[in-house]
């Protein structure tokens, strides 16, 4: 009989890294041996994409996310205590084994779940980095620590960070992220051309910690140089009030830069590739990535990626082999990059084809897979 194992992350919002993760296991594990339930918010776009995913949804709470969060302290102990409970009744009466967290707070109530269920095993990957956090998250996830079967990082960076913060070696591992797009989608790139459209691309929440103010501005620089260039925003702006105003600020700053004819924002959506497919570039403009799973999204398809050299994106990328590293918040340096390829249709073959192989190589969603399933395994083996 398969082992059930609840996947659970706070936002039910489907366009993001978390949790394409959280849907990269449903679509992937082998169901002869692990039988994915997926807990999260009703409202947003994962419930319905992990049933037609053929996952099992269950729902707690309103709305599309479990409010955990210093703003909204009395939402927060109320959302705790309901997702707690959800998990223990889940543990007791469906039988679930392991559940995998994907972000700190349903990892802080799987904890308090865990304290009546003593050989349930709770698992975290966690999607932070140094300072994402607030210091009395911070106290508290300590405390989760001794009571994590392991608490995992999509990068090596990450994993440092946390057992500075006191998390145990032998209960960490690093897990990297995965990405089925090119078994979806062509790898091989569009035939080019001089005289072409060249089209560069920007995915992710329209957010502060994305920094799309430095990727307008090497827009800009890149626009003056190459005038056919235009530029793709796949986002939207965030649910809170400071980053809807945020959104704002950004479409300000296309005016401001004259930006208008040369720069869409188009909405987000769970299978990027199309759109991807369609980019001559990548950029990754943010002030921190744990990871940056659009960055193996595009490489997959065989897109070379300028990204700021920030969190674990050197991880990620090969620099200038997959593409290119360049200081944060450096504009100009971006915009030199982007140029550069642009210039050389060759050289934007080459790093897409190396980027294509290091995908199969590191980052297949199969082969991530069958590594969440042996540490499922591992966990499973443990006494409690």
């Amino acid at each position: 009989m398969a082992t059930r194992v609840l996947l659970s992350c706070q936002f039910s919002v489907a366009y993001g890294g978390v949790q394409h993760s959280l849907l990269d296991l449903v679509r992937y594990l082998d169901r002869t041996r692990f039988e994915p339930i997926v807990l999260c918010s009703p409202e947003g776009e994962l419930p319905e994409l992990v049933a037609s995913a053929q996952g099992q949804v269950r729902t707690v709470g309103q709305g599309k996310f479990f409010r955990y969060s210093y703003k909204w302290p009395l939402s927060t102990a109320r959302d705790l205590f309901a997702v707690a409970r959800e998990i223990l009744r889940l543990a007791r009466e469906d039988g679930v084994r392991i559940v995998h967290t994907f972000d700190g707070a349903v990892f802080c109530a799987a904890s308090i779940a865990r304290l009546f269920v003593q050989d349930l095993k709770v698992i975290w990957l966690d999607a932070g980095f140094a300072g994402y956090y607030p210091a009395h998250f911070r106290l508290v996830m300590r405390w989760c620590f001794r009571r994590a079967a392991r608490v995992t990082s999509a990068t090596d960076i990450r994993r440092r960070q946390l057992l500075a913060e006191g998390l145990d070696p032998a209960l960490s591992a690093v897990m990297p992220l995965g990405t089925d797009i090119h078994l979806r989608a062509p790898i091989a790139p569009t035939a080019e051309t001089d005289a072409r459209e060249f089209r560069i691309g920007i995915v992710g929440r329209i957010t502060p910690i994305k920094n799309f103010e430095m990727f307008l501005r090497a827009a800009r620089l890149v626009a003056d140089q190459h005038p056919n260039a235009r530029f793709d925003i796949v986002g939207a702006a965030g649910l809170f009030g400071d980053e809807q105003a945020y959104y704002q600020q950004i479409l300000a700053q296309i005016r401001a830069l004259d930006l208008t004819a040369k720069v869409r924002i188009l909405a987000p959506r769970e299978d990027v590739a199309p759109l991807l497919q369609e980019f001559d570039v990548l950029a990754c403009s943010s002030h921190i990535e744990t990871f940056g799973r659009t960055l193996i999204e595009a490489m997959a398809l065989g897109k070379p990626v300028v990204a700021t050299a920030v969190g674990g994106i050197p991880e990620v990328i090969a620099d200038g082999q997959t593409g290119f590293l360049v200081p944060a918040d450096d504009a100009e340096a971006m915009a030199a990059r982007i140029n550069q390829l642009l210039s050389d249709a060759s050289l934007r073959a080459a790093m897409g084809q190396r980027g294509v192989e290091r995908v199969l190589q590191h980052f297949d969603v199969r082969l991530v897979a069958r590594r969440w399933e042996q540490l499922y395994q591992e966990v499973l083996a443990q006494a409690s």
